[in-house]
């Protein structure tokens, strides 16, 4: 290997655990923008969702890594497969059969949150059909918010390769207190 090469500056490389971590990260890097310009709402929303469904990936990969497909074609490269949405894998992560028996259990908000998290603020931010649409920090704090417990449970046990999960939790933590900063009593 030639001496001073840095591979992650010719390539970018993702994996189970790099992907998740680095939706965590961005999502925290949009929600500090936010007071400069409400625009990088609409990034943090998107990032987080990647967060989310990301972390419930890996945490389910870890268990049996052919429940995160659709199809059962398991002589297909997993590129050529097509993997579960967010709302799936929501429903398999609290599934006792799917977790083998350490299924996530929902303190009541996350149900709701995900689907709104889902289907009132991503897909509209993803998929702008031409109107005016406006929001205020507090109502993304108050769908995502409690969603940061699905992140926590899906990475509490697993033994990530190469990262500290103190950092982490660590990063975890800054994006509660971003989000609780908007949240009005």
């Amino acid at each position: 290997m030639m001496q001073g090469f840095n591979i992650r500056k010719k390539y970018i490389i993702l994996d189970e655990e790099i992907n998740p971590i680095d939706y965590l990260n961005r999502s925290v890097d949009f929600l500090e923008k936010i007071d400069e310009d409400r625009l990088y709402l609409k990034w943090f929303t998107i990032a987080f969702h990647g967060a989310v469904s990301s972390f419930i990936i890996m945490k389910l990969s870890k268990i049996n890594s052919q429940q995160i497909f659709i199809d059962s074609k398991t002589n297909l490269h997993p590129k050529e497969r097509r993997l579960v949405d967010l709302k799936s894998a929501y429903k398999l992560l609290k599934s006792k059969a799917s977790m083998d028996g350490n299924q996530y259990k929902t303190n009541g908000k996350q149900d709701a949150c995900i689907n709104e998290l889902i289907d009132q603020l991503r897909n509209q931010l993803i998929h702008f059909k031409p109107m005016v649409w406006a929001a205020e920090p507090w109502y993304f704090a108050e769908s995502c918010l409690p969603l940061v417990d699905i992140i926590r449970f899906c990475i509490d046990d697993y033994k990530f390769r190469n990262f500290e999960k103190s950092k982490i939790n660590q990063k975890l933590e800054e994006l509660e207190k971003l989000l609780k900063k908007y949240i009005t009593i």
